[in-house]
């Protein structure tokens, strides 16, 4: 009965793990008879939680989260200014001034300082700012660098945008 809680773990953990985007790394089972007892797979499991806290990045988690939530890495919501800012973290919420994407096909590239990223990041990055009506400033690209996340916005709306601060979000995964 053990081996089969187990095997059901390991599978929701590994299933889990690729759905949220933390699959690969981890250490498969093999079949044979060295692994009869659970304590002899230990580092087996040790390493699932280390995926799924976010350890095996290198960075945030730990076995006992607070109210059971995986950890997704560092946060960071720096102070607002114009850019470049820097946010140390792999996930964040960084607040800019200084915002000149005004009129239709208007485009600007903003600039994260970031330590932990490097140019083999996967970089996400969305507003969260409501712009003027009519306009649509988007994240149009995301490129990371060797310590900069630098991300080209345009206004792809109809409508001129007269917003000059705003809060864009962004996580990278290594």
């Amino acid at each position: 009965m053990r081996k089969l809680l187990l095997a059901a773990g390991l599978l929701l953990g590994s299933i889990l793990g690729a759905v949220l985007g933390f699959g690969g790394g981890v250490p498969t089972i093999p079949s044979s008879p060295t692994y009869n007892e659970a304590s002899q797979i230990v580092a087996t499991l040790n390493a699932l939680i280390n995926q799924l806290n976010g350890n095996a990045l290198g960075f945030g988690g730990y076995a006992a989260q607070p109210g059971g939530i995986v950890s997704l890495g560092s946060f960071c919501a720096p102070a607002a200014g114009a850019s470049p800012i820097t946010c140390n973290a792999t996930r964040g919420s960084a607040a800019f001034t200084g915002i000149t994407i005004t009129t239709t096909g208007t485009t600007q590239n903003l600039v994260i300082n970031n330590s932990l990223v490097t140019a083999a990041s996967d970089c996400l990055a969305q507003w969260q700012t409501t712009f003027t009506a009519g306009s649509a400033v988007i994240a149009a690209t995301v490129v990371p660098a060797a310590g900069t996340l630098t991300v080209a916005n345009v206004n792809a709306g109809t409508t001129a945008n007269a917003v000059t601060t705003g809060t864009l979000a962004f996580a990278c995964t290594n």
